[in-house]
């Protein structure tokens, strides 16, 4: 005669309780564990074991209970009975353990008499008794089977009891209770294991993204790399506040991980970007640096003096010494030409209005080509020539040139116009293309469908080169429009940029000078105040400035030299 199992007040209550606490525990386990021990308690069963298959691998001893002995034990305190299982070796075995079969072959197993089964290996639980002076008779092994068919867990069942006490085996109507109950369980490790996936998914994306920025900058590659660690280590400091404008402020797990994945993509709009204009080293500078370009220019010039020296002297028109001199002075001339027009292409230091007027001057200068300019060029170049049979022809050319056919998209690579850049070597197109990559992050990151709690990732990202007087880009944002965590982007970004020593464009710079720079833009309105004191009262650039910067960089600083 069968037992028929009823649900007591207690079980129901324990199974509300469960399924309020499916949408409140964060930790999976809890979970599983109230759902295991709640079927055990529909049949009365004196103890349980519940098992993970991980990636069809390795089956896990997750958690293990017995009330007749008082104990229960969670992860790696189970592998005093039973290590790891290797899934795939263990097909190989002839003989098996019921977890072994349950989760191989998707198997119920129901025995009334576990010893008495000589096709089970069953030294793990000849193992648990001996370890515990206990004796298992009755074993029910049930596998959990997610909507895809895939067996993702293990749950069994030890020496269930009638009403009375008395030790029972177990009935169809436990095991399909027991089924029903232990179905909440597999639900929860297939939300938990679509969260994992969710989340080795974005995290692969990132990895992605930044291997592609990699490989187009190694520069930039780096700078993605390293902002995530700054933007924590101020984050850190800023949450460890007790007082002053950030004392109160918190974040929470969700922040954390939003503002690692910000600090990671707040470049990744930088895949639009064309290297050469990321990389920029000189003014002239596109695929190659056209100051070579130039300098042969330069060569034509010099050789037609020479050229024109030794006419003269052939044709007697002046004394050999006054010949000389003027062939001296006329190379003299061109050098410091030369060296003029190199020295603005470098971008190191800021053009006066007397650089200007000179290199006008100098461009001015005319040479005679005599190689067409319309050959060996794409059908794009020959379109955008101005005058395509006066370029096929000898013609007189000035020195430095801006030419119809430098115009290029958006872009001009006019020599002329590009030397005259008064700071660094962007030019006024090239810094809008550099700008823009802040709306293509944007745009990138609102077409990934991020979840709720992630929705800050594009404010923090897109942020960072917000000012909060207002200034900055792409909006304008000011001081009170913008998250602390979003301010925090922006002095990574900055304090990271200004320390890096892989740039092409500019040497590294000294510790006490990128403070010093820094200090500047709090003064000036460019960076968070309250949190650039916490930046330096913290010494995040000094925890920082020990992993990543070279000793030749890093300088004796007084923080209060810098607030």
């Amino acid at each position: 005669m069968e037992i028929k199992v009823q649900y007591d007040s207690v079980i129901e209550k324990e199974l509300l309780e469960i399924s309020d606490s499916l949408i409140k525990e964060p930790d999976y386990l809890k979970s599983v564990i109230k759902i295991i021990e709640l079927a055990g308690h529909t049949c009365s069963a004196e103890g349980g074991f519940f098992y993970t298959l991980v990636d069809d691998k390795f089956l896990n001893l997750e958690y293990s209970y017995n009330e007749k002995l008082k104990l229960s034990k969670i992860g790696s305190d189970n592998n005093i009975y039973a290590q790891s299982i290797f899934i795939p070796e263990s097909r190989g075995k002839k003989k098996k353990s019921a977890a072994e079969i349950t989760a191989l072959n998707g198997e119920i197993i129901n025995l009334s008499e576990i010893y008495n089964s000589t096709e089970i290996d069953n030294s793990f639980f000849a193992n648990f008794d001996a370890l515990n002076n206990y004796t298992t008779v009755s074993l029910l092994s049930i596998p959990l089977v997610n909507r895809k068919g895939y067996t993702i867990g293990v749950a069994q069942f030890v020496n269930p009891q009638d009403a009375k006490g008395k030790s029972i085996s177990f009935t169809k109507d436990m095991q399909k209770e027991i089924l029903s109950i232990c179905n909440l369980a597999t639900l929860v490790l297939e939300n938990r294991k679509l969260s994992e996936d969710y989340g080795q998914l974005l995290e692969s994306f990132i990895e992605v993204l930044a291997r592609a920025i990699d490989a187009k900058s190694p520069y930039t590659g780096a700078h993605c790399q390293r902002v995530p660690v700054i933007a924590r280590m101020l984050a850190t400091a800023a949450v460890q506040e007790e007082s002053g404008p950030l004392k109160d402020f918190e974040m929470s797990n969700d922040d954390w991980y939003a503002l690692n994945i910000a600090s990671w993509l707040h470049d990744c709009g930088k895949v639009t970007t064309p290297e050469y204009i990321v990389d920029k080293a000189t003014k002239l500078e596109t695929i190659n640096n056209r100051i070579h370009e130039i300098r042969n220019r330069f060569e034509i010039l010099r050789r037609d003096a020479h050229i024109e020296y030794l006419k003269k002297r052939l044709l007697n028109t002046a004394p050999k010494e006054t010949l000389q001199a003027e062939f001296v002075k006329q190379i003299q001339e061109l050098e410091a030409e030369f060296d003029l027009v190199a020295r603005c292409n470098i971008g190191d230091k800021p053009l006066s209005d007397a650089d200007i007027e000179n290199l006008v001057k100098i461009s001015q200068k005319q040479f005679v080509r005599y190689f067409s300019r319309a050959k060996g060029i794409s059908w794009a170049e020959r379109d955008a020539l101005e005058n395509l049979e006066e370029a096929s022809h000898p013609a007189m050319e000035n020195l430095l040139q801006n030419r119809k056919d430098h115009i290029l998209g958006q872009y001009n690579r006019g020599e002329l116009y590009n030397l005259k850049v008064r700071n660094g070597t962007i030019n006024k197109e090239e810094r809008e293309k550099i700008n823009e990559h802040i709306i293509v992050t944007i745009d990138m990151l609102k077409a990934l469908p991020f979840p709720k709690e992630l929705s800050n990732v594009v404010e923090y990202a897109g942020a960072h080169h917000e000012r909060i007087d207002g200034k900055g880009y792409p909006n304008g944002l000011t001081g009170d429009q913008m998250s602390i965590p979003a301010k925090i982007m922006a002095i990574a970004d900055i304090f990271e940029a200004l320390t890096a020593k892989d740039r092409p464009y500019k040497e590294p710079k000294k510790l006490s000078q990128v403070l010093k720079i820094m200090q500047d833009m709090k003064n000036t309105g460019h960076i968070d105040p309250d949190l650039y004191e916490v930046f330096i009262r913290a010494k995040v650039y000094q925890e920082y400035a020990d992993q990543y910067m070279s000793k030749e960089q890093i300088d004796e600083i007084n923080p209060g030299d810098y607030l």
